[in-house]
């Protein structure tokens, strides 16, 4: 038997685990990259005071669907895999974590194991951070033998499951040829000075959709924090941009994700729509819903796990 291991960061079903999550988030290195005592501290005093915050907007979106995307994500890749490939899902902050999945294979039996980062896009504060936790396992168990697929954003699957998804997006509103403006989580501009490949992929990736279907495209970054400096532009300049150029259609992409998240479902939903509309006067603009464990995904998926084994 073989293992494939689907990872994503996971999220909260209570205030409690809410908290949880984000004291292991900030206790991240790839997250926070201070020393122990240092993320300690952070960790802490970020769980602490930012967490009733955001349950806040955790109640508002229906609670965090990650965890049961992920879960049918899982059962959808299984049905395509061959009877000698077992699926398992982990998260980076919340139950199953990453060892716990590894674990479990183990107890099977399995030690070969294939981890697949739900990111299209490799990131250090994402990608890196699952190979660093897959690896520290693997460094107490020598007999796995480990695949980890780093990114797929220039995947054909993964170009043409945006274009279909952005094709029926329009069709379903009426729209002809909108602009699209692909948002991104931000990340701290110092990862990419350390060599963090990131928005290279994101506007590769972002170019690479538009041009498929030739519509206008603009890139924009989300969710920065406000301390330090992180990518730009946000998606807020951007659409103030837009409205002074008079584009008038516009349809959001989140091109970082692959399910719907607080990201989408709060923060791009309930604030950026809303701020185009009502502040910014377009005369449409809309968000591409994100569907649970879509088959042109599963079919890459699929593909990915068989090519890596074979290679």
């Amino acid at each position: 038997m073989k293992g494939v291991l689907l990872v994503d960061m996971g999220g909260a079903k209570s205030p409690r685990e809410l908290k949880l999550f984000l004291k292991r988030m900030f206790k991240d290195p790839y997250i926070l990259p201070l020393g122990k005592l240092g993320r300690q501290f952070l960790s802490y005093y970020i769980s602490n005071t930012r967490y009733r915050k955001s349950w806040k907007k955790y109640k508002l979106i229906g609670g965090s669907p990650i965890m049961e995307a992920t879960h049918q994500t899982m059962l959808a890749l299984q049905e395509k895999l061959p009877e000698d490939f077992k699926v398992r899902y982990a998260f980076s902050y919340s139950t199953p974590l990453i060892k716990e999945s590894m674990d479990a294979f183990m107890a099977e039996g399995i030690h070969e194991i294939t981890v697949l980062p739900l990111y299209p896009q490799g990131c250090f504060s994402t990608t890196k951070s699952v190979e660093h936790d897959v690896n520290k396992v693997v460094a107490k168990n020598p007999q796995l033998k480990i695949h980890i697929i780093k990114e797929f954003y220039q995947n054909k699957d993964f170009v043409d499951y945006w274009s279909n998804l952005i094709l029926n997006h329009a069709y379903q509103h009426y729209l002809d040829k909108p602009l699209l403006l692909f948002s991104a989580h931000s990340i701290p501009t110092y990862l990419v000075e350390k060599g963090d490949t990131y928005p290279a992929a994101i506007e590769a990736s972002a170019k690479a959709i538009a041009n498929h279907l030739g519509f206008e495209y603009e890139v924009a970054y989300q969710s920065g924090m406000k301390r330090g400096t992180w990518l730009t532009p946000d998606i807020d300049t951007v659409l103030r941009q837009l409205a002074v150029k008079w584009k008038d259609q516009i349809v959001i992409i989140p091109i970082s994700f692959l399910n719907e998240n607080l990201e989408t479902l709060y923060d791009i939903d309930h604030e950026i729509v809303p701020f185009g509309k009502k502040f910014l006067r377009f005369s449409h603009i809309s968000r591409v819903a994100l569907p649970v464990a879509d088959c042109l995904l599963i079919k890459m998926f699929t593909d990915l796990v068989l090519s890596n084994i074979s290679s």
